[in-house]
Parts: C-alpha cells; sequence; structure tokens
C-alpha cells in the first residue's frame, strides 16, 4: 500500500486582523467588556497568553501587508478595499498546541469579530488572506465550510480568455483546457500540509474544488483521530489513497439531515507528497484517464 510522510507541527498559528479608523489600545478590557458569546469563557481565560495576543497596529509598525487581503466572494470587493486603505489595526494572534485545535483558532476568530463589530470594523483572515464577511457568533461546533480553507474558485474562464468547448457539446470539451489550479490556504493552522489540485479544464472547476473540500474534510477527521492517541512523533504516515463518501461531503458543510438511499460508490482521490506541507490531489493511479475525465465521470459522491 503507497504511503505519504509529513510533518507535524507541535505549535500551530492563526492571525486574524481587524481594521477601523480608530482601535482603541486596551482592546483586551474592550473584550472582556463586551463579552462575546459563546466564547466569553475561552477568550478571558487565554487572554495574554500566547493562546490570545492582542495587538495594536499601524502602518508604522505592520510586519504583513494589508494590501495583500483579497475578497472571497465578490460582494467582499469593496470590504477589502477598504481593509486594504485602512492606517490602523487590531491584530489577534493564537499560538496553541496542535492538540488545542480548533478549539484556538475558534476562541481567536470570535475575538477577532467580537472587537470588529465593536468598532465598526473588518475582518480578515491574515492565513487564508482573505476579508470575513460579517457574520452572527462564531458557532461552537466546528464546520470546515464556514471560510476556515481560503477555498475559492478563480475567475471562470480565466477571466474570458479561455475558449474551450463545453462537454455537453463537444466531447473534446471534456479536456479543452487545463486552466484550473485550486489550492487550500489554511489546513496548516490545524497542523496539516496544503492540498491542490491541478490541470483542471474550466467547466469542471466545481466539481474540482468539491473533491478538494471533501478531501480536507476526511484528512482533517482522520488527522484529529490520530492526536486524539497523543502520538508522541512529530512525523506521521498516512495511506495515498483515500475513499471519499457522501458523508465526508456533508461533513465539510456541517451538514446533519441524513438521507436514506442507496449510497453511490466511494470516489477514489490519490495524494501525492509535492513538498512537506503541500500535498496534491488526483485520480487513483489505476484510473484510465486525465483528471478532467477522473471529474466529469459518474463517480463522483459529491451531489
Amino acid at each position: 500500500m503507497a504511503t505519504i510522510t509529513f510533518p507535524v507541527p507541535s505549535t500551530t498559528t492563526s492571525r486574524f486582523a481587524v481594521a477601523a479608523e480608530n482601535v482603541p489600545h486596551d482592546l483586551a478590557d474592550l473584550l472582556r467588556r463586551i463579552k462575546p458569546a459563546p466564547f466569553h469563557a475561552h477568550i478571558t481565560g487565554r487572554l495574554g497568553s500566547p493562546q490570545l495576543q492582542l495587538a495594536r497596529e499601524d502602518l508604522t509598525s505592520l510586519r504583513w501587508d494589508p494590501g495583500r487581503i483579497k475578497p472571497a466572494r465578490p460582494e467582499d470587493r469593496q470590504a477589502a478595499r477598504t481593509f486594504n486603505d485602512a492606517a490602523e489595526f487590531a491584530v489577534v494572534t493564537a499560538f496553541a498546541p496542535v492538540t488545542d485545535q480548533p478549539r484556538c483558532a475558534q476562541v481567536a476568530r470570535s475575538a477577532a469579530n467580537a472587537i470588529a463589530e465593536a468598532i465598526g470594523g473588518i475582518t480578515a483572515d491574515l492565513v487564508t488572506g482573505h476579508v470575513l464577511a460579517p457574520s452572527p457568533a462564531e458557532r461552537t461546533r466546528f464546520v470546515l465550510a464556514d471560510h476556515w480553507l481560503g477555498d475559492v474558485l478563480p475567475p471562470y474562464r480565466a477571466n474570458g480568455h479561455c475558449t474551450a468547448a463545453e462537454p455537453e457539446l463537444d466531447p473534446e470539451g471534456v479536456n479543452g483546457c487545463a486552466c484550473v489550479r485550486l489550492r487550500t490556504r489554511g489546513l496548516r493552522r490545524f497542523g496539516l500540509p496544503e492540498i491542490q489540485i491541478s490541470d483542471v479544464a474550466c467547466p469542471h472547476d466545481l466539481a474540482a474544488l468539491n473533491v478538494l473540500r471533501t478531501t480536507a474534510r476526511r484528512l482533517l477527521t482522520d488527522h484529529w483521530t490520530w492526536l486524539a492517541t497523543g502520538p508522541a512523533a512529530r512525523t506521521r504516515t498516512i495511506a495515498a489513497d483515500l475513499h471519499l463518501a457522501q458523508r465526508d461531503f456533508n461533513d465539510f458543510w456541517g451538514t446533519t439531515r441524513r438521507v436514506r438511499s442507496t449510497p453511490p460508490a466511494p470516489f477514489g482521490v490519490h495524494l501525492s507528497l509535492l513538498t512537506p506541507r503541500l500535498l496534491a490531489v488526483a485520480p487513483p493511479a489505476d484510473f484510465d484517464g486525465t483528471v478532467n475525465d477522473w471529474l466529469w465521470g459518474d463517480t463522483l459522491p459529491l451531489g
């Protein structure tokens, strides 16, 4: 059985920034006064420790570039421009043991969103590089689809530059181009390598995104199960071949409803190590066809 081995960090980092016209100097006092739910007790208990550090920064002290923060959705473009042009920021940083995830990341984001709401600011995730839409209180149940992956589709048809045929109109369109490459940005905060899928034709971008998301959720589920055993090793070896099911896709979205029906056959995925911190997602080694034939096939359990 083929395997891959990757390093597992002992600690991970999550960082969020809030841009606003006026950022108060005593951010800890602000959080204590507004008591953000549902993580108020966690925030209070972690304040001042490496697991929840607060800093007020301006353009003279920044070690990161606000201009690199992008919108994840078209409706976020104005918020991203406002963030890019801001002069004052509240930065929330969480250094935590990998076994403290995902709670530590949730607490940090909850604190950042609470600060943003209190001072009329805009929150960005500095790990994914995206602004975050205003949201109600962070839910206690962890759902990977809650903007943790930084996974967005590129502009369809390469901003109009791609002229590959649609597969429904021309069989050659199945492999008409190789414009799309998708990569996660966010798995590293949970102690996993990022994953990517490449050489995808434009018509299959959504299928590729669903495969990437489902693979990420499966890897994360298995990773937390492994961490729960208390391993002493700082590397982990996993099977290179995964069999994804509809449940893995549902788990990405946090779907609790289960439809009683005949489950589709598992969908095979092959992982390979591009770098110690990046895995490639591809068809199984015995698949007779291209990545686009694979994505266009009738075996995807991704509805």
